[in-house]
């Protein structure tokens, strides 16, 4: 592992030991899915804290790498949603429980959204239910080298680079290369000049910039209403 890869590492477990300490000692609950984001997560997580204040979340009994999972830290299993054909819905369902156990453990609810999928509004509204976001600085192409550094298996890193709709990852964006996905953004964040993306496929160019138009309306959620004006009267 290379000084850079190590550095990010600790400043994240850091961030994570030094802000629960703040909440006097509060653990964490963490949704895990089988996925890159969720495994760096716990593994951060279960490096930074306690064992007995880190826990991992998982909805169903097919849970990928499991063996992995339970060697970072506790891991407790929910049984599996009733069938609904309803993504949405399953969504919804997943965050409610989710936070219910957050209440139940008096930990922090952990979300696992980074700076990609912040940025592009991939994340479900549901998911805001969590308050706690110790990704939220990394880029998707960071997060996967990370993941990679610390030993998290090749089976879940290869799994976020395949389709799966229900985590807001159609087959059109799967094809894409995490890489091109975060250089477009750092590009409409002016960090990246525009002449970057003169290799890149119009379709490809168009398809981002769609979903990155659509979902601009959740950077400035919630709407909250102005606070009345005060006049000198109001006091009379």
């Amino acid at each position: 592992m290379n000084a850079q890869t190590q550095s990010k590492i600790d400043e994240l477990i850091d961030w994570i030991r030094s802000t629960t300490d703040v909440a006097n000692g509060r653990g964490v609950v963490i949704p895990v899915s089988g996925g890159s984001d969720s495994a760096l997560c716990f593994w951060l997580c279960a490096k930074a804290l306690p064992r007995e204040r880190v826990l991992a979340v998982f909805i169903g009994k097919e849970l990928r790498c499991r063996e992995w999972f339970e060697r970072q830290g506790n891991v407790r299993f929910i049984p599996e949603l009733g069938h609904d054909e309803n993504i949405k819905h399953v969504e919804l369902q997943r965050w409610a429980i989710m936070l219910s156990q957050s209440l139940e453990c008096r930990g922090w609810l952990v979300g696992t959204r980074n700076r990609t999928e912040e940025l592009l509004g991939t994340y479900s509204l549901a998911s805001r239910l969590a308050t706690y976001l110790p990704l939220f600085g990394l880029w998707k192409s960071e997060v996967m080298d990370l993941a990679a550094a610390v030993g998290v298996p090749m089976e879940i890193i290869e799994s976020s680079q395949r389709a799966d709709p229900s985590c807001g990852r159609p087959k059109q964006m799967a094809d894409i290369p995490f890489g091109i996905v975060d250089l477009f953004l750092k590009v409409r964040q002016g960090e990246q000049p525009e002449s970057s993306l003169q290799e890149l496929p119009n379709a490809t160019l168009d398809y981002l910039q769609s979903i990155y138009d659509r979902n601009q309306f959740k950077a400035h959620l919630p709407l909250c209403g102005p606070i009345p004006t005060r006049r000198d009267n109001d006091n009379l």
